[in-house]
Formats: C-alpha cells, sequence, structure tokens
C-alpha cells in the first residue's frame, strides 16, 4: 500500500509539472481556451465528501493545509447537498506572475498584496479578464456556484474574488491564520492597513473574536459579512474527551526555536533555542529512566529534520515523527508536551494532561510573543517540576474535566470552539450562502 501510495504521488506530480509546462504555452499564445482546459483536468473532486444527486452545489476550493482539514471536519460525516473540486493553488500563482512580471513583483507576496504602481494595475485587470475568459470555459464542462479560498492575504488568490463577480459566482473565504501572539497582533493588524486592499470576497469566516477584531480594526472590510464560527479542526479535539489514552504515551510536539521570526514579528533577539535543548534532553533523560513508556518527538514539516538528531543517542523508546497531522496523535496521549502552538489549544480541548516549558520564566519575561494560557497549572518552571508532573500525570486515573474558567477564555479567544460543533457552524455558513 505504501510502494503504491508513492507511485500516484509521483505520478501526480508529474501530471502537475506536464500542466505547469502547458499553462505557459497557453498564456504565451494567449489561450484562455487552453489554459481553462488544462485547469479542468486538474480539478478533482473530493471523494471523502458523500453527497446528495439533488439539488448539489458544486464549489471549487483552492486547497491549502489546515484549511482542508477544516473543510473535512464540516462536511465529512453525512451526506450534504455540496460537492467539493480541488485545484491546486500553484497553477493560479504561474497565471499571476506571468501578467505581473519580474519587473513588478518585488513588492507582492502573501500578505502584501496591494498594487502600487500604474504599470501592476494595469497587468492585475489583465490577470482577471484572462481567468474570467478560462473560467467561463470551464463552466462549459463544469460549472461552479462558489469558491473558496483559505485567506485574505494570498497573493494569486487575491483578485480571484473579482473573477466571481465577472463570473457571477461567491467568492469566500474560511480564513485558517488567526492565532496569534500579542507581538503578532500588533504587526499583523499594521501590515494588513499598509500593504493589502479591500476585499470584495461575498462572506468570511474566522475562527475566533481575536481575528474579526483585527480585520475590522484593518477596514479591509465591513464586519457585517466577517462571521465567527470557531476552528472545525478542533471538533476532532473536543470528542476526544470522552476516549480514555491508550497505554502510556508521551507526545512531545518539539518547540519552535524561531518562531518569532515571521512576516508580523521579526526579533531576532526573541528565540527559544535554549527552552528547546533544556525540554529535549529532560525528556531524553526520562526515557532512559523509563524504558516502558513510549515517547514521541513530533516534528514539524519544514521546520524540524531527522538529521537534526543525528549527534544524539535517542533511547528506543523515542521515535521522531515529521509527516502526518499532529493532533491526531492526541486520541492516545497521556501526556502532551508543548510550547506557543495550536497544539497547546487542542490539548486542552482533548481533556489530555498538558505540560508547557517553562524554565527561563518565558511566561512573564517573553511575554508579548507567547500565547495567552490563562491557566497556570500547565506551567513547568524547572526540571523538578517537569519530572513530578510527568510521573504524577502517569500515574492518574483517566475523567472527564469540565473546562475551567481560564481554559474557556483561552480557547474562545483563540479558536472560538469550546463545544466541538465548530464543523456545523462551517457547513450551515457554506450552505446558507445559497438562502
Amino acid at each position: 500500500m505504501f510502494i503504491l501510495r508513492k507511485m500516484i504521488k509521483i505520478f501526480n506530480s508529474y501530471i502537475s509539472f506536464i500542466s505547469i509546462i502547458l499553462i505557459k504555452i497557453a498564456l504565451r499564445f494567449n489561450s484562455h481556451k487552453l489554459c481553462g482546459f488544462i485547469l479542468w483536468l486538474n480539478i478533482k473532486k473530493v471523494k471523502k465528501i458523500k453527497n446528495k444527486l439533488d439539488n448539489t452545489k458544486k464549489i471549487l476550493v483552492f486547497p491549502k493545509s489546515g484549511g482542508f482539514d477544516d473543510l473535512i471536519e464540516s462536511f465529512a460525516e453525512k451526506k450534504n447537498t455540496i460537492a467539493l473540486y480541488l485545484l491546486p493553488r500553484e497553477f493560479l500563482k504561474e497565471i499571476f506572475w506571468f501578467f505581473i512580471n519580474q519587473d513588478n513583483k518585488s513588492n507582492i507576496g502573501d500578505y502584501f498584496t496591494k498594487l502600487k504602481t500604474k504599470k501592476q494595475i494595469e497587468k492585475k485587470n489583465e490577470y482577471i479578464k484572462f481567468l474570467t475568459l478560462s473560467f467561463k470555459y470551464i463552466n462549459n464542462f463544469l460549472k461552479f456556484d462558489c469558491y473558496i479560498s483559505f485567506n485574505l492575504f494570498y497573493y494569486a488568490e487575491k483578485y480571484f474574488e473579482e473573477v466571481c463577480k465577472n463570473l457571477n459566482s461567491k467568492f469566500i473565504i474560511l480564513q485558517k491564520e488567526s492565532i496569534f501572539t500579542p507581538a503578532e497582533e500588533a504587526g499583523a493588524l499594521k501590515i494588513y492597513k499598509e500593504s493589502n486592499s479591500k476585499s470584495k470576497a461575498y462572506k468570511v469566516s474566522v475562527y475566533s473574536q481575536s481575528q474579526k477584531r483585527l480585520l475590522v480594526e484593518s477596514g479591509l472590510i465591513n464586519k457585517k459579512k466577517i462571521i465567527i464560527n470557531g476552528n472545525p479542526r478542533c471538533d476532532y479535539s473536543f470528542k476526544l474527551r470522552k476516549f480514555k489514552p491508550k497505554g502510556k504515551t508521551i507526545v512531545y510536539y518539539l518547540i519552535e526555536s524561531n518562531r518569532n521570526k515571521n512576516i508580523f514579528v521579526k526579533n531576532k533577539k526573541i528565540n527559544w533555542k535554549k527552552l528547546y535543548n533544556q525540554t529535549l534532553q529532560y525528556i531524553i533523560e526520562f526515557a532512559r529512566k523509563n524504558p516502558s513508556y513510549k515517547i514521541i518527538l513530533k516534528g514539524k514539516n519544514g521546520v524540524h529534520k531527522k538529521h537534526d538528531f543525528n549527534k544524539i543517542n535517542l533511547p528506543q523508546n523515542c521515535f521522531f515523527i515529521k509527516d502526518g497531522i499532529g493532533h491526531k496523535l492526541l486520541k492516545d496521549a497521556t501526556i502532551v508536551i508543548a510550547f506557543n502552538s495550536t497544539i497547546v489549544l487542542e490539548t486542552i480541548l482533548a481533556n489530555r494532561n498538558l505540560i508547557i516549558p517553562n524554565f527561563n520564566n518565558e511566561n512573564i519575561l517573553k511575554k508579548r510573543f507567547l500565547l495567552s494560557i490563562k491557566n497556570n497549572k500547565y506551567f513547568a518552571c524547572n526540571k523538578k517540576q517537569f519530572i513530578k508532573k510527568m510521573n504524577n500525570y502517569l500515574k492518574l486515573k483517566y475523567e472527564v474535566k469540565k473546562l475551567s474558567k481560564d481554559d474557556l477564555k483561552t480557547l474562545i479567544y483563540y479558536t472560538g470552539n469550546v463545544d466541538g460543533k465548530s464543523g456545523i457552524r462551517v457547513q450551515k455558513f457554506i450552505s446558507g450562502i445559497y438562502n
């Protein structure tokens, strides 16, 4: 099965490569029909989502990890009047850069979508016109009622909202980026305001009040168009509350040492390398003394690599995992060790024992650069506390606990999901655009 999946992946990569070449040819000859035909060949129906045959609405999605998981969580469990189709984002990017050529693109990218020169605006209009004709051609084979993107600030999809108006279709955003530290919130608001133009999207779904506030304050979109539905991926975590973890498994979601070096915060002095090394050292020591426990070191794709551990003699009960959806590991986790990431919130929602490393008083000294976790019981402020918490949690009998007031405040602020029903809300949100 693994070999077959690998072969399918290679085959799909080959098809994408050939398709991109053909798209370039279509652009050179200004052939919207050839472009539309190539795009149509690369559109795939989502088979995981069952739909009724009567009155089915077709929606084309420009997929992005995380956001697409939200859709699957929202629609997978029952038959719907919605049929989802996917078109890889790379095709829109290729077409976009053909029109906004090398000489004009120096100031354009994700979160920096505002066009500043007359030439850029002229090229944008050509891009919109070409895509409109291409998708009108696609409508001869497969007509879509709606189009979905996962971020207001993806440069190649930003102006697709104008294509949709030409097609008399809806363009909606399921905004997946919304969990920011206080420093990131300040940086995001500045970039939203200064580097982006007003959105013409039909509706925007956001996770939480915090993200809605940022969008409203930026002036990019009318607040009546922004709907808070919560994070559908957190529905899975909420469902886990009823299930006792199997065995004795500890999952450490590896710390991102350079989390604060991103487009919103560029503080070179703030990093988590010391904390990363301390946490890893303490876990390895614990693993050697407790060989009967399984310890998973979960890395983030593109951040952590297997060769990072080549110089470390990992105990046999320690396993490094890079691929796969991180929150799925919560199911069998007796203890979760995590820091300054979404998985902290998902762990709280899943009723799993959480430890947040805080060996250097990070939650006080570097507060602006951390997610605001209200409940102090999760913090381990030194090695002794860290080991003690692990030993105590491994002895505890599993019981479903109510979310505390502090936990509720944290989850509402960041995820907008404390009831496991965000998927239902997103489903109603999408279905509701046709009513």
